[in-house]
């Protein structure tokens, strides 16, 4: 039966799709281009969310979490296998940390040999790469027992390259050591120590540890809560061993990839819409224009179900030719986007087969449902009906239905809003939520188009020297195909306003999260107040922040974690809260910054770091005694506080573990109560705040003078950290610009072709237009200003659509990636979307418009269908 009803309305398709070639052409290259711009948003999406994982784990490692001893002390290698089998462990690796001296014997200049005492890094060989927290210069990192990887400092203090032997030496027998290869790391001068990499079990070997590690680092499966894992597996590492998030989470920049996959998720629905709105409405218009065909047909004896299975079969076919075709497009423009941004795109191009099947799954859809209604509306009404389609005005009526749907369709997706659980909610929005957005906006479209043309209609007619009234009144016939087209071209423009307007809010976001100062001086030994102020001095430096660093002994009778094992002291912390906060941004976990800091103020009163709060078990309105030179004092905690800031900066200047070992002993007070009560004013860090102009100059000339100025200090740029970051945010937002501009001019020229579909289908009308009396190239103007109409309005319906799309990015990055970014209006963004969609879209209907103008009037009257 089915057979038969195909076989019988084949006939019908298929003079339907070799009639017009020309507009089956069209309708192929729109359907094409709507596949590629799903595949292309997709593919480039992808490639910057692996790329900016890249980035971050460059910063700070792939690591997830990670088991540590309190007070830094080795622990049982067996752990690691209990690790492995906990579920949701995608890999857990070892790490064991040490101090060696190594030999270089052979340097070949017959010097003496070089010596030099390095912190080395046991790993698991070989080295998987998921745990690489060192990027190579040259060489390969350890992949054998006897293989060694070195920092430029020490290659440079051995007088070692790639392929010499070191010994370690020890009592007994040395060790030989091949230097397998150099990593970059920055030289931070006399407070940076040589680090060197190698096998775990040859570490443990030369420095007596057995098997013996310090860290257990451990990678989660994708998408796992990694707070909450840590807490539902906290028993497997007993006092004083602790399961604790790693810098990767505790900072919160893990959340900036769940931020750009649930912006790939919800770019790949709305791209999916693209091509079906684009495909929907140009076979919409090629049905409409066969409707008197359809009647005669009917005359003739058709059956309803052949003309609507036939017209279902033409869609299909488009739409398959299209949508396969359009894959490999799509695929190759996001391989030129990634070759473009190479530089910053080191993850490469990542396919998405996400992508690729909804380009597909949209243009079937799409062709199917578009071809779909008109041939039913065809079908339904009587063959006299039929053939004076054409005739009938359309009714006013019919934009109030459109207005009322709209507001519907909008309505229901913000009623969707409310549905309790979080995930579910976001998954809702994302399936229906969006459709129902972009079909609301859809409907809208043909009364913003009515609105744009009684506003400025009557100046493009004025601009194209149209006779008066004939672009609004050609408009306002056509509403809905106008209005429908005018939908069609607004996805490209709302995925531009959305992505740059979520973009920015991420990027700004991203920025303040890290915020710390421009520049640092360190000093192992302490900078005195004399040379506080020789810092102060120096050219370049707008004003300081000095952190002090000292050891204090707790109060008597005080402990701190396990009778025994707690240290006997804690390290003060001394800084000015209001300059420290104006430098560094600190995420309060406890407490809030305008209760805290006049109770700094007071002298009595400490902030502490959330490995206190975990390890000690103190909170907010808990105290602490400390033993100052007057005696002992209680100290009431009013903070407790993190920051990715100086997470970061101590990861890059290479005080990480001290920083990270003392945390859990760390109290912070204002810089005078700690020279109140125990007599110290020496700052072990300064923070400053440079001049902006010839950044790279300051930068280079204070690392000098610092140097000759104040011995035994060092200098680091909080600039160049900066820089890499900033890297990594400006990549995000400029990939996801140039996806945004390349899905603008896909949309443009498949929207064109829709429009050049629609040219085709109204050749009689221009006839009759140039049989009148009309000038030749009247019909080009008409066209080329009904263009200009469709362009400001699906311009218009687009931001309004975009501005929608991002303000509900604003609450999915806050309900599920914690991330409280803020609705921007990118101007310059959308001013530059408009242009070039005004002029993308002018440029799709040129040929056509063209074309017209070359036609007799008797050759376009004879093209009536």
């Amino acid at each position: 039966m089915l057979m038969d009803a195909l076989q019988a309305s084949w006939p019908f398709a298929r003079q339907s799709l070799a009639g017009r070639r020309g507009r089956t052409i069209l309708l192929v290259v729109a359907v094409l281009l709507s596949s590629a711009l799903v595949v292309a948003t997709s593919c480039g999406l992808a490639s910057l969310e692996t790329s900016v994982a890249v980035g971050l784990s460059r910063a700070l490692g792939t690591t997830d979490a990670r088991i540590v001893h309190r007070y830094g002390e080795e622990f049982d290698a067996d752990l690691l296998e209990q690790v492995k089998a906990l579920p949701d462990v995608e890999a857990a690796s070892a790490r064991l940390f040490g101090s060696l001296t190594l030999l270089h014997e052979e340097d070949g200049r017959g010097e003496a040999p070089a010596r030099a005492t390095v912190q080395a890094r046991g790993i698991d060989v070989p080295a998987d790469d998921r745990f690489r927290e060192v990027e190579l210069e040259s060489g390969t990192r350890p992949q054998r027992d006897d293989d060694v990887l070195v920092d430029p400092g020490t290659a440079d203090l051995l007088r070692a390259s790639i392929g010499d032997t070191l010994l370690v030496q020890r009592f007994g027998e040395p060790v030989e050591l091949k230097v397998c290869g150099i990593y970059k790391r920055p030289r931070l001068g006399a407070l940076q120590r040589p680090i060197v990499e190698m096998a775990r079990t040859t570490l443990a070997e030369a420095s007596g540890k057995d098997d013996r590690v310090t860290v257990v680092a451990i990678i989660l499966k994708k998408n796992t809560d990694v707070v909450a894992w840590c807490e539902r597996h906290k028993d497997i590492a007993p006092e004083p061993l602790v399961l604790e998030p790693a810098e990767r989470v505790t900072t919160g920049l893990d959340r900036q990839l769940l931020a750009s996959r649930l912006g790939f998720a919800l770019a790949a629905s709305i791209a999916f819409l693209s091509c079906a709105f684009i495909v929907a409405v140009g076979l919409t218009t090629a049905v409409t224009e066969q409707q008197r065909e359809m009647a005669i047909a009917r005359c003739i004896g058709a059956a309803r179900q052949q003309l609507v299975i036939s017209q279902l079969m033409v869609g299909g076919v488009i739409s398959i030719i299209g949508g396969v075709l359009g894959l490999p497009l799509g695929v190759f423009l996001a391989w030129i986007l990634v070759e473009v941004y190479r530089e910053f795109l080191p993850g490469g191009l990542s396919v998405s087969l996400i992508g690729i099947g909804l380009a597909l799954l949209g243009s079937v859809l799409a062709g199917t449902l578009g071809a779909a209604y008109p041939a039913w509306q065809a079908s339904r009404v009587t063959p006299l009906e039929a053939l004076t389609v054409r005739a009938r005005p359309p009714q006013p009526r019919g934009l109030g239905i459109c207005l009322a749907l709209a507001a519907t369709c909008i309505a229901l997706q913000l009623a969707l809003l409310v549905v309790p659980d979080t995930q579910m909610r976001f998954w809702t929005y994302a399936t229906a939520g969006i459709g129902l957005l972009h079909i609301g906006y859809f409907l809208l479209a043909p009364v913003i188009l009515w609105l744009v043309t009684r506003i400025a209609g009557r100046g493009v007619e004025l601009l194209l020297a149209l006779p008066r009234g004939l672009l609004v009144r050609s408009v306002r016939s056509m509403p809905y195909r106008l209005g429908f087209t005018a939908g069609a071209l607004m996805v490209g423009m709302s995925i531009l306003t959305s992505t740059w307007s979520g973009g920015t809010s991420l990027l700004n976001e991203f920025r303040d999260r890290i915020r710390f100062a421009d520049g640092f001086v360190f000093c192992t030994t302490g900078l005195s107040p004399e040379k506080q102020r020789i810092i102060e001095g120096l050219p370049g430096v707008k004003a300081s922040c000095p952190v002090g660093y000292l050891p204090v002994r707790l109060a008597k009778g005080e402990t701190l974690g396990v009778d025994g094992l707690g240290p006997p002291s804690v390290i003060c912390v001394g800084f000015e809260p209001t300059r420290f906060l104006q430098l560094n941004r600190l995420e309060w976990i406890r407490g809030t910054p305008e209760t805290a800091i006049p109770r700094l103020k007071d002298g009595d009163a400490v902030l502490v770091a959330e490995q206190f709060l975990v390890a000690r078990g103190l909170d907010v309105g808990s105290t602490i005694g400390l033993g100052g030179i007057a005696g002992d004092k209680r100290f009431e905690i009013v903070g407790v506080v993190s920051s990715a800031g100086l997470d970061i900066a101590t990861q890059f200047f290479g005080i990480r573990s001290v920083y990270m070992e003392q945390a859990a002993s760390c109290v912070f007070m204002d810089f005078d109560a700690v020279g109140k009560h125990f007599g110290s004013r020496d700052a072990f860090i300064m923070q400053l705040v440079l001049d902006d102009e010839r950044a790279s100059e300051t930068d280079k000339s204070l690392a000098t003078l610092v140097s000759e100025r104040v011995p035994g200090a060092v200098y680091s740029s909080g600039r160049s950290i900066r820089g890499v970051l900033d890297e990594i945010g400006n990549t995000m937002l400029g990939v996801t610009a140039s996806v945004s501009f390349a899905a603008l001019f896909l949309a443009c020229f498949g929207v064109g072709n829709v429009v050049a579909a629609g040219i085709s289908s109204r050749r009689h009308e221009f006839g009759v237009l140039r049989a009148i009396g009309g000038a030749p190239s009247v019909p080009m103007r008409l066209v080329l200003g009904e263009s200009i109409l469709i362009a400001v309005a699906g311009a218009a319906t687009g931001t309004a659509l975009g501005m929608h799309l991002a303000a509900m990015g604003t609450v999915w990055h806050r309900d599920l990636a914690g991330i409280p970014t803020h609705l921007s209006f990118p101007a310059l963004a959308i001013g530059y979307g408009w242009a070039t969609m005004l002029v993308m879209t002018v440029l799709a209907s040129l040929p056509a418009a063209i074309s017209l103008l070359r036609q007799s009037p008797r050759a376009l009257l004879a093209s009536r269908s």
